[in-house]
């Protein structure tokens, strides 16, 4: 119940932090969010809701993507998707090294602002992402993939064959190959975080993508989201290679050809 009055106290009236810069937001609409409709996804570090939009805007339904940050997952794994260099402030990056409680507040909206970021430069470059809309201190609304009453699968509940098989891969493909043009590994790409609707994927859960350029151990991620997704498809009856594939990734991003 605090996490919905939290959604609509924020994304409900003018409190939320930013919004992003697409122009179905009429200047000065006095909310986002109608209603908070019911949960569709829980999980160890967020509390997914179906939300109505406001009948002003574009979008009939949004995604409200709530963190919490006593469940603050990236905490206990900090050294691998967040560097405390980012945190500006000497004191609260100190208590992000000492993994205190503060520490673990600050390192939470940290996790925030980044995905928000990563939302946003890599929906601005074309790829297969839900559309961020506007983020407050605790939550993310964006786009809302399915029907009403009807989320979109997870790829891993798809059966896919044929060309259609062929074309999901490829398309997954191009889009990690897009996200190193934009200098992002995701970091965590599987089955499990591509939803699958109308033909398309839309991959989520970008808070722990890394910078390509600046993460000690970017190949190795970039490594890893490429063996997930081959998996998959072979399981389903399709050929690949993935050490090949991150391979000449890797090698064309460092000769700058993406």
């Amino acid at each position: 119940m605090q996490e919905r009055n939290d959604v609509m106290r924020s994304f409900g009236s003018h409190l939320w932090v930013e919004v992003a810069p697409h122009r179905w937001l009429a200047a000065g609409s006095a909310r986002l969010v109608e209603e908070v409709v019911d949960v569709i996804g829980d999980g160890k570090e967020a509390t997914i809701y179906c939300c109505r939009a406001d009948e002003h805007l574009e979008a009939s339904w949004m995604v409200a993507k709530v963190y919490r940050a006593q469940k603050f997952r990236a905490f206990n794994n900090t050294s691998r998707y967040l560097d405390a260099g980012e945190i500006r402030d000497r004191r609260q990056r100190r208590a992000v090294q000492k993994k205190t409680r503060a520490g673990r507040g600050f390192a939470h909206h940290v996790w925030i602002e980044r995905e928000w970021d990563t939302l946003n430069l890599l929906y601005e470059a074309g790829a297969d992402i839900p559309e961020p809309y506007a983020h407050s201190a605790d939550a993310i609304l964006m786009e809302y993939v399915g029907e009403p009453g009807e989320v979109a699968p997870l790829l891993l509940r798809v059966e896919l064959e044929g060309a259609e098989l062929r074309e999901a891969f490829e398309t997954l493909l191009e889009n990690i190959e897009l996200f190193l043009a934009c200098d992002r590994i995701h970091g965590d790409l599987s089955a499990y975080n591509v939803l699958w609707w109308e033909g398309r994927p839309k991959i989520i859960d970008l808070p722990q993508a890394v910078p390509a350029s600046g993460a000690p151990d970017a190949y190795a991620l970039l490594r890893r989201d490429v063996h997930n997704i081959c998996r998959y498809f072979e399981r389903a009856g399709l050929r690949t290679d993935a050490g090949a594939i991150a391979e000449r990734l890797w090698k064309r991003w460092l000769r700058g050809e993406l």
